[in-house]
């Protein structure tokens, strides 16, 4: 996973490639497209963000516990992000309404929102869709060892008593 820095540095870099795209007056596919590239990194650093948030993953038993950052700096990292996120959407919407996207106006801004909206959820169900694949593949490999360790131990114990039987057999024609 990146860290949130360099989510809002690419965010950031991609937010500016708006500006100069709207500035200097280029198409609107062109706009649309640094959108959607700062759309894509604002997504990452919101996950970055509420990952972050989130209670962190307890390591393994033998994992080795350190931390990159201190508290107080990762808390300011946090902090710095959602505000640049605020002010960035903010200018967005400002561009959308106001500035030099205003012959898109509102409808544009409301179909941009959906777009965005529509592109989270079908990543959320590509990843929710892509761990339950795991699971039933994980599922299968414990199903079929299971049996094959079954079939083996089986196979190993009829060996023995054919083995037994045989060699008991041949004990028993030397009396």
């Amino acid at each position: 996973m990146i860290d949130p820095v360099s989510a809002l540095a690419l965010a950031t870099a991609a937010f500016n490639g708006i500006k100069k795209a709207v500035e200097i007056g280029k198409e609107v596919s062109d706009v649309y497209s640094q959108l959607s590239s700062w759309a894509g990194h604002m997504s990452d650093l919101q996950e970055c963000i509420s990952e972050s948030e989130k209670v962190q993953k307890k390591p393994g038993l033998f994992d080795k516990i350190g931390f990159s950052k201190s508290a107080t700096s990762e808390a300011f990292d946090m902090l710095v992000a959602k505000q640049k996120v605020k002010e960035m959407e903010e200018e967005i919407r400002h561009m959308f309404l106001y500035g030099d996207l205003q012959h898109l106006g509102l409808d544009g801004l409301r179909e941009f929102y959906q777009m965005r909206r529509k592109i989270k959820e079908d990543r959320e169900k590509m990843i929710y869709e892509q761990a339950r694949a795991r699971k039933n593949l994980f599922d299968a490999i414990k199903l079929y060892g299971t049996i094959a360790l079954v079939v083996l131990i089986g196979g190993s114990i009829i060996w023995f008593m054919i083995d037994m039987v045989i060699v008991m057999g041949q004990e028993a024609g030397k009396w």
